[in-house]
């Protein structure tokens, strides 16, 4: 399988995969008896989007988004960027979790939509770090390949 590692290519793929996670997290937010299966119908591509695009942009950004034990200093640093970016980020969802929390609380299925959006928002915690070094490395440098075959 061929992985574009382009930015431009890696910044679509991260928007793509934000616009799969906010279809999830809509679907989430809908799942109530009058636009239940609406709201299935939502999550179910939804989530095929932003899993799938998660997957290719974690190959596309290679090894500082792993947790490879031979990554040079340059690697570590974008990995531990990528990876407290993701840790604030991941905050940020948890409080919006608990805002959410507070606002269903008077449903009367409270816990069945809070389980609901906090998974939503875990699947798009998870894939924070692969959006931060999609966004933010920048295009492999083609000298750093010269003489190296093709893969």
């Amino acid at each position: 399988m061929t992985v574009t590692r382009t930015r431009s290519d890696r910044r679509r793929l991260a928007v793509s995969a934000v616009i799969g996670h906010f279809v999830v997290i809509a679907g989430a937010a809908l799942l109530r008896e009058p636009t239940l299966w609406f709201a299935v119908g939502l999550m179910g591509p939804g989530l095929c989007l932003c899993v799938g695009t998660a997957a290719v942009l974690r190959k596309a950004v290679g090894r500082p988004g792993s947790a490879a034990g031979d990554l040079d200093e340059r690697e570590l640093l974008l990995r531990d960027r990528a990876h407290y970016s993701a840790f604030q980020g991941i905050c940020v969802l948890m409080v919006v979790d608990l805002a959410y929390g507070l606002y269903a609380a008077g449903q009367p299925d409270a816990g069945s939509l809070l389980a609901a959006m906090t998974a939503a928002l875990l699947v798009f915690g998870t894939s924070l770090p692969a959006l931060w070094l999609a966004w933010k490395l920048p295009d492999d440098d083609p000298e750093d390949f010269e003489g190296v075959a093709p893969a």
